[in-house]
């Protein structure tokens, strides 16, 4: 008869308790890193209120349909914290219009110039703070908020066509 030798090691010296200790290990780091996530970076992509929402939206449309009947559009040009607009179509009174930079998730990222007008030129200027690299959405608009144009902003772009959709 054979008799087998029992192993007297302690048991962390056993590779199987290990083996089965990864899987509740990993849930749990995992857990952790989720719950970090979720309480440090806030979601800016929801909304309060979805049926103002909605409404606002048909209201937007109406702004750009008349942009559009007014035959307006432009180009938003910048160099380095300087920025200039050149409108075209129907000549608009020389007031400030206001340039929304919208970040595509982030909403503290979010800017808004007053673009003034400059009689030698003939352009809007207004400055610009930093940008962090991302496809930004522009909006522009009066004070009065009867138009809207908008266009998008790639990365690394200087040049920003707007237009309005009719």
């Amino acid at each position: 008869m054979r008799y087998v030798k029992e192993d007297s090691s302690p048991w962390y010296r056993q590779p199987w308790p290990w083996l089965l200790m990864i899987p509740p290990f990993t849930a749990v780091v995992m857990g952790m890193l989720l719950l970090r996530a979720a309480t440090l970076e806030p979601d800016g992509l929801v909304v309060a209120d979805y049926y103002q929402e909605g409404r606002a939206i048909n209201e937007v449309l109406e702004r750009e349909r008349f942009a559009a009947s007014l035959g307006l559009g432009g180009e938003v040009t910048h160099e380095g914290d300087v920025l200039r607009l050149t409108m075209e179509g129907t000549p608009l009174p020389h007031a400030p219009l206001t340039l929304r930079l919208l970040h595509p998730t982030r909403a503290n990222k979010d800017q808004a110039l007053s673009l003034v007008h400059d009689e030698a030129s003939g352009q809007w200027q207004g400055r610009l703070q930093d940008l962090s690299k991302a496809r930004w959405h522009v909006h522009l608009e009066p004070e009065d908020r009867s138009w809207r144009l908008r266009g998008r902003m790639e990365p690394g772009d200087s040049r920003v066509r707007l237009y309005a959709e009719g």
